[in-house]
């Protein structure tokens, strides 16, 4: 019998169901949170599958009937016993709304993980929830240790990192029925994890040529991780909460661990010569925080004998010595992305998130020096923001010459220090946190500009949103070499060619969604009030 009383499925042709999100099931990035699980669980011997379909309708529309449908035929077909689902704040309904209907059709256990049950499971576990447990922090080895427990109450309380409830605990009220929140799990070591079962997935739809893993450059390419953790407190970002679920290494291990690099190498091999991927990602939060690792993957990398061409995010503190951009121009990284955020110091300070504006001069002064494109992410609407830090923002872009910028509004997620800045956030409000455009109740600038207006003026200034796709013809002579001699080669001209059609739509899209803004405002009817007072 399971926690609750149901008989538990037998669960014939697999053990545990991980099941990714509607909500992005077009995004060319992968799961990687499921693989790494799922190839660890492979290893200690349990049946897992990825259901994760794609149909859509046009070019970039979810067809969210046919992929609800496909994923509960799939329940019903494989009758799993354990179902995994995973959920970021912003698709919290959706995903609760997939469960219950998962719920109606299937006996089998189901567990919640990730960003958002990690910061706070009693938005998934309650009386009545159609999710049993809740993964906290990592996964591989709680998941481990639920796959082979019995799965009754005693078990479960036995088990670190995970969340339930118990119908029979009684609450300080003296009432019947609780949260369990078991003691945080330590942290895995990084050898024991072993490869991503890239098997699970479609690689043919993660591979395929797309302009979306690496930014604005068609590509055949794959993400990585070769670290895992960060050790810092953003103010904005919740990775750290997410980190601090776990509790650290019975020898006090740091938060950031670093997998081994022949496992590294092998995972880039495996890539390279079974999947033919030209280009990858290095997806890390941290890349680049300890100056040895990235001699030690440059060295391993060129010793390999790869020839994939890479991209990573780092911090500009990080990219400070030329023999470094150098090393990693030498090893095939064609392109940096960088979270600079502002050009105003005092926002930059109240972020938390140590850097400087100083430090954004020089990691893109060296990038440009040696030929590395360069990614820009910028925010407005930051805590006490007003009109002159704006100024300094567009001040440091014209300085620094990104070759390409992106542009967020700064959004108050669950978990972040910012949350506490603005009135209590209710659930069924979690999808209103996209990082467009935000309710004008969440505002934290304390400047009267339209929030829209802005990100719009921003991102047609920059050049983000053009009649002409320009990147391709700056992209550098090794990633042209790289496109015409890959086994994708014809794929990737008939994406370029239909890429360069696509911005002059995307164009007249967006200048007709301005326009129609534009003349909401002028009858009062704008999305976002210019007022700050609003918000306090």
């Amino acid at each position: 019998m399971g926690i609750d009383g149901r008989n538990i499925t037998n669960g014939k042709s697999v053990d545990l169901m991980l099941i990714v999100s509607p909500v992005n099931l077009l995004y060319r990035w992968m799961p990687l949170y499921y693989l790494y699980l799922a190839g660890y669980l492979e290893k200690h011997g349990f049946k897992v599958c990825i259901v994760e379909p794609h149909f859509k309708i046009g070019l970039s529309q979810l067809d969210n009937d046919k992929n609800i449908k496909f994923i509960l035929n799939e329940v019903k077909e494989k009758n799993p016993k354990f179902i995994g689902f995973a959920s970021f704040v912003t698709d919290y309904n959706v995903v609760l709304d997939l469960a219950k209907q998962v719920r109606k059709i299937s006996n089998a256990t189901t567990l919640i993980g990730n960003a958002q049950p990690s910061i706070t499971p009693e938005d998934y576990i309650y009386d009545g929830s159609p999710f049993d447990i809740c993964v906290r922090g990592e996964g591989e080895l709680t998941a481990k240790a639920i796959l082979e427990s019995k799965g009754d109450l005693d078990s479960l309380y036995k088990i670190e990192g995970i969340s339930f409830f118990d119908k029979n605990k009684i609450r300080p009220d003296g009432k019947k029925g609780s949260v369990v929140i078991n003691a945080n799990r330590g942290l895995i070591d990084m050898k024991e994890l072993g490869m991503p079962a890239y098997h699970l997935i479609d690689m043919n739809w993660y591979t395929a040529p797309s302009k979306y893993v690496v930014k604005r450059l068609t590509a055949s390419a794959a993400t990585v991780y070769i670290s895992r953790g960060c050790p810092y407190k953003c103010t904005f970002c919740a990775s750290n909460m997410v980190w601090h679920s776990n509790s650290k290494t019975e020898e006090g291990g740091s938060y950031v661990r670093f997998r081994p690099m022949d496992m590294v190498i092998e995972d880039l091999s495996i890539l390279q010569n079974k999947y033919d991927v030209d280009f990858f990602y290095i997806q890390d939060d941290t890349f680049g925080i300890h100056e040895p690792h990235i001699h030690e993957f440059c060295d391993a990398y060129k010793k390999s004998g790869l020839k994939m061409l890479w991209c990573a995010q780092t911090r500009t503190p990080c990219i400070k010595k030329p023999e470094i951009v150098k090393k990693l121009r030498d090893t095939g990284c064609i392109q940096l992305d960088f979270g600079v955020e502002s050009g105003s110091p005092k926002i930059l300070k109240d972020l938390k998130k140590l850097i400087t504006v100083e430090d954004a001069h020089r990691a893109f002064d060296l990038c440009h020096q040696y030929g590395m494109r360069t990614y820009a992410n910028m925010m407005i609407n930051m805590p006490g923001e007003t009109e002159e830090d704006l100024a300094l923002s567009q001040k440091l872009l014209e300085r620094i010459k990104p070759t390409f910028i992106g542009f967020g509004v700064t959004q108050p997620y669950p978990g972040t220090a910012l949350y506490h800045r603005v009135p209590k956030i209710d659930k069924k409000d979690y999808h209103l946190l996209d990082r467009m455009f935000p309710p004008e109740k969440w505002r934290l600038a304390e400047h009267e500009k339209d929030l829209r207006k802005t990100l719009e003026d921003w991102l047609l200034k920059y050049k983000v949103v053009s009649v002409f796709e320009k990147h391709f013809f700056i992209a550098g002579s090794d990633y042209w070499k790289k496109i015409f001699t890959s086994k994708h080669r014809f794929k990737y001209i008939y994406y370029i060619l239909k890429s360069l059609l696509g911005p002059p739509v995307a164009y007249l899209k967006f200048r007709w969604g301005t326009y129609k803004y534009s003349r909401r405002s002028s009858t009062g009817t704008r999305l976002w009030k210019p007022s700050a007072k609003a918000s306090k």
